[in-house]
C-alpha cells in the first residue's frame, strides 16, 4: 500500500499563484468573494437537521427508509441538495472549481467530529478513472480526505470502480476487511443504488459495519432496493441531474489544467490512489 506523494516545497507559492489567478469565488453564482458561498447564497443554503439515524432524513413525520437488509448502517448529510447546494457541488464537480470541496465539506466535517461514527478508517466511492482524467481529480477522495483530517483516522482506497454506462458503476473491493467499521463517503446521495453497491462490496470483503457520509442528501423517499443492491438507476438519475444543474449554469465538462487539492494524506493500493 502506499501513501500519497510528499508535500513539495513549492507547494504553497503554487497555491498563492493559484488564488491570484482564480480568485476566491461563490460556487453558486460565481460572484467574486468567498468560498463556497457568498453572503447572498449562503443565506439561501439549506442545511440537512440531524434526523434519522439510518437514512438522514429530516426530523418529523414518516419517511421511508432504507429497507431491511441494507449494507448501510448509518448515513450522516450536511445538506439537502436543491438550489445553491446542487449549484454549488455541480460547479465544484463539473466546472473545474476543485478548491472549493475542502468549504463543501466542512459542515459535514464539523457534524462529523461532533457525534464521530464508531469506525475505524474512512474511503470513499471511488470514481472510474476515465471520469477522473477527464475531471482531473476524484472529488469523493477529496472528500474523504477532509474528514479523516477532521476525525483524526486513516483514508483509505478501499474500493476500484468499472464504469457500466448506464448500468452505472461496479465496484471491487482491493483489500480484506476483517472485522473493519468503514465510514464511505460521496457527494450526494439520491435513490442509494450507488452506495448500496460500494458498501455491499465492502461487505464482501469482510468489512464490519458501514456508515455512509454525503455532502446532501436528495430528498426523503426511499432508498435502496434488492437485496443484491440496485442497478443502474441511481446513475442515470444523478448524470441526468448534474446535466440539468450544469446546462443551467453553462457549465462544459472539461476541467481546467490547473486545480486545488487536498493535503491530507491519502492512502491507497499501487496504481490506485488517484485511479
Amino acid at each position: 500500500m502506499e501513501t500519497g506523494p510528499a508535500a513539495s516545497p513549492l507547494a504553497a507559492p503554487h497555491r498563492s499563484l493559484l488564488a491570484l489567478l482564480t480568485p476566491p469565488r461563490c460556487l453558486a453564482c460565481r460572484r467574486r468573494g468567498r468560498t463556497p458561498w457568498c453572503v447572498s447564497c449562503a443565506s439561501a443554503v439549506r442545511p440537512q437537521p440531524p434526523g434519522c439515524p439510518r437514512c438522514a432524513a429530516p426530523p418529523g413525520g414518516v419517511h421511508a427508509c432504507w429497507p431491511g437488509g441494507a449494507p448501510i448502517d448509518g448515513t450522516y448529510a450536511a445538506y439537502d441538495y436543491r438550489g445553491e447546494v446542487a449549484m454549488g457541488i455541480a460547479t465544484a464537480k463539473l466546472a473545474g472549481a476543485h478548491a472549493g470541496w475542502a468549504g463543501l465539506s466542512a459542515p459535514l466535517v464539523a457534524r462529523l467530529a461532533a457525534a464521530p461514527p464508531p469506525v475505524d478508517v474512512v474511503t470513499w466511492v471511488t470514481t472510474p478513472a476515465p471520469r477522473v482524467r477527464q475531471r482531473g481529480i476524484d472529488h469523493a477522495a477529496v472528500i474523504a480526505g477532509e474528514i479523516a483530517r477532521g476525525l483524526g483516522l486513516p483514508a483509505m482506497a478501499l474500493l476500484t470502480a468499472v464504469d457500466r454506462g448506464t448500468a452505472g458503476d461496479d465496484y471491487l473491493a482491493v483489500h480484506p476487511l476483517p472485522g473493519t467499521d468503514v465510514l464511505l463517503v460521496d457527494d450526494i446521495i439520491t435513490t442509494g443504488a450507488t452506495a448500496w453497491r460500494a458498501a455491499t462490496e465492502l461487505r464482501r470483503a469482510g468489512a464490519g459495519a458501514v456508515h455512509l457520509a454525503v455532502l446532501a442528501r436528495a430528498g426523503t423517499h426511499a432508498l435502496g432496493g434488492a437485496a443484491d443492491g440496485p442497478r443502474g438507476h441511481a446513475g442515470q438519475v444523478r448524470h441526468r441531474r448534474w446535466r440539468t444543474v450544469a446546462a443551467s449554469r453553462g457549465i462544459g465538462t472539461r476541467v481546467p489544467g490547473i486545480s486545488g487539492r487536498s493535503e491530507a494524506t491519502v492512502t491507497g493500493p499501487a496504481g490506485e490512489a488517484d485511479p
